[in-house]
Formats: C-alpha cells, structure tokens, sequence
C-alpha cells in the first residue's frame, strides 16, 4: 500500500508549479537589472538637469529643501560659540556677531545678506536663517559642477547566468513479522510405602501418593509497519557580473 501511495506522490510533480518557478526568478531578475538601470539613468539626467541651470534658479530651487538642521549646524561650524548662542537664543548682534554672519551666508555673485547690528525678531531670524540656506544650496551647486567635470561610474552587466533546480524524492516501504510457538509439558510421578514391626499388625503403616501435572503455553506476535513521502527541494541561483563605465557628464 506504501509503495503506491509514494507512486501517486510522484504523478503529483505537475502541482508543484516548477516551471512558474522557473519563470517569475527569469522575469524577475531582468526586472532588477532594468530598474537599476533606470535609477542610474534618472540620477544622470537628475544631475545634467542641475548643473544647466545658473546658481541663482539653482539656489531658489533648493534652497527650501534644506532642513532647519542643516541650517544650524552650518550656521554652528561658521561662528564662534558666543555668535551662534546669540542667533539661536535671539540675542542682540553686536558688530562682530552681524559681521561673521553676513561672511558666512555670502555667496559670490549673489546680493550679500545685510544682517543689522541689533535686537534678532522673528523676521531677522528668519532672513538669517534663509541666507545660511541660500549658502548651503549654493555650496551643493558647486559640488555638482565638480562632479560633472570629474565625470561618474556606470555599472553595466557584461554576463549573467540565472539557474533552477529541482529535486523530487518518493519513497516507500512495507514490513510484517509474525511469531508463535507453542510449549507442553506433562508428568506423572506415584509413591507407595509401607512400614510394619516384626510381625503384619494394627500397627501397619502403609501409604501411596499419585501426582500428574501437565502445562501446555502457546504465545502469539505480530507486527506490521509501513511508511512513504516524498521530498521536494527547489533552489535557484543567480550570478550576473558587472562592469563600471566612465561617464563623462559634461559632454551631455
């Protein structure tokens, strides 16, 4: 019965779905490469976009994406301690204080901030604020131009081997064992005895015993077993190789 059962496993194999297998790790793989491919060529068009514009639509672009964080951080890095507890308390600016901002935030070719000496409001903080933001784009701007000129790196598959394996197991087995035995045994014994004095008297003693015993055991086991299953193991594998490939960007 176990041997059919595993045999009727194995007629099971189409359900198994292998060739779907085979097909979505295929269209998957080449699904990968193309997007990758796509982000690279959307991050090169992204970066020739930018660096064709002039600083200044650049730098209004941008500049509203610069996080307050970064904002300060810069303005912590381009003041003393004492300046920077100044702005970002909004205490009064002293001459030196107004000064080291206004170098901070300039940026060449661009109108120069023109922070005041004096008490910091909510419109002078924020004016000091976007000048540090207006610096930062700026800063990024230059990098691009830099690294347009440098030119970038390209990875391009050059080969690529996409393999599947299957491996399908059934087995099967029966086992029946049957013992008995059987055990007699029988006897017989008989014991007679007499005693007498000198002379057949009231004093005769005379005895007999019979024994018989017989003992018969039939013990009886059986045992049976079967087993089958089957075993199904799918693997897939992927190797692509890449190369890199210079790009230069300021012949786009």
């Amino acid at each position: 019965m176990s041997t059919a059962v595993a045999v009727n496993e194995a007629k099971r194999l189409s359900e198994i779905e292998f060739p779907e297998f085979t097909a979505k790790l295929i269209t998957d793989t080449f699904d990968a490469l193309i997007a990758a491919n796509i982000r690279q060529t959307e991050a090169y068009t992204a970066l020739a976009k930018a660096t064709a514009q002039d600083m200044s639509t650049y730098i209004n672009e941008t500049k509203d994406d610069i996080s307050g964080v970064m904002i300060l951080n810069y303005l912590a890095s381009a003041l003393t301690p004492d300046q920077f507890d100044k702005v970002n308390n909004k205490k009064p600016l002293d001459d030196s204080t107004a000064k080291a901002i206004n170098d901070a935030c300039t940026v060449e070719g661009q109108e120069k901030p023109a922070i005041a000496v004096g008490a910091v409001s909510a419109a002078v903080f924020e004016k000091i604020l976007e000048a540090a933001a207006k610096r930062i784009a700026a800063d990024k701007y230059t990098i691009l131009k830099e690294m347009v000129k440098m030119g970038v790196l390209r990875l391009i598959v050059e080969t690529g081997v996409i393999e599947t394996k299957l491996t399908f197991t059934t087995y099967g087995s029966n086992y029946y064992d049957s013992n008995s035995s059987k055990y007699n045994s029988q006897s017989f014994s008989a014991n007679a005895s007499a005693r007498t004095g000198g002379f057949l008297s009231l004093w005769c003693r005379a005895s007999a015993s019979t024994a018989f015993k017989t003992l018969a055991v039939s013990t009886a086991n059986a045992s049976s077993s079967s087993s089958s299953g089957a075993n199904v193991q799918i693997s897939g594998l992927v190797r692509i190789n890449f190369k890199t490939d210079y790009q230069p960007l300021n012949t786009i």
